[in-house]
């Protein structure tokens, strides 16, 4: 009786996922082209990689809710199945309680379409403006010397974006807040800039934004190993974030 070899199996199968791979890439070129192009092939390969494996651990193998799985993490980080800021991904991926793959994608999409509705869409152009504004100035104008620093922070988010602030709750919003802070501190940025800076990185690239394969930069620029110097790698960091939070805006304007 003719068997296929495990080692087969595994070939065949390491043959449709190169090929899956290949079809996202072309897909996401189309999908998401600002986001592309800034993240790059061999990052952006990663990244479709990174979400199949985690698509797969929420149940998801089948090529459309692997393709939508993706496409979310291009538009909300690749963490943002645990992000804080995106409750509506927990709740729809953990529903254990419906099996079919196409139902739990569906019921994602209904929810990500409803946090559009309620807070992306209406609050677009005003995110814009203070994506712009943000990359023209230094970070030490978020800061007063009066305020204390998480409070100064909350009042940016507050100001930037009030509809997120709105739904997610101050209580969240403080828990993002305390994420780039510990962050900061434990890759040796003590000031109030360094803190600031992955602060807002927290909320604009998603709270895994350290360890995203999408944003390899950031976690390269944060490694101390590679530059020991912390006030170096803070302004590296802060240089490269300006011009990717000119090119998101500017994106986001032409879209």
């Amino acid at each position: 009786m003719w068997t296929i070899r495990q080692e087969q199996t595994e070939a065949f199968r390491q043959h449709h996922l190169q090929k899956f791979e290949d079809e996202m890439v072309e897909h996401l070129k189309k999908f998401s082209p600002k986001q592309w192009k800034l993240v790059g092939e061999p990052d952006g390969r990663r990244a479709i990689r990174f979400g199949i494996g985690q698509a797969r651990g929420y149940g998801l193998t089948d090529r459309g809710p692997v393709r939508f799985y993706i496409e979310l993490m291009f538009m909300f980080g690749s963490y943002f199945d645990t992000d804080p800021q995106h409750p509506w991904a927990a709740t729809a991926l953990r529903n254990t309680r419906v099996h079919d793959q196409i139902t739990r994608a569906d019921q994602l999409f209904a929810a990500v379409n409803e946090y559009f509705l309620k807070v992306v869409k209406p609050e677009r152009d005003h995110l814009i403006a203070a994506l712009l504004a943000f990359s023209r100035v230094q970070i030490e104008d978020y800061l007063p010397s009066t305020t204390n620093r998480d409070e100064a922070m909350l009042q940016c988010v507050r100001s930037t974006c009030p509809l997120r602030f709105e739904y997610l709750g101050e209580h969240v919003v403080r828990k993002l807040i305390r994420h780039g802070t510990e962050l900061a501190r434990a890759v040796g940025f003590n000031g109030d800039n360094g803190v600031a800076l992955l602060v807002i990185l927290t909320f604009v690239a998603g709270h895994g934004f350290s360890e995203d394969p999408q944003y390899w930069w950031i976690s390269q620029m944060l490694d101390s190993q590679r530059q020991p110097d912390a006030g170096r790698r803070y302004r590296d960091l802060s240089s490269r974030s300006m011009l990717y939070l000119e090119e998101i805006a500017a994106g986001r304007c032409e879209d």
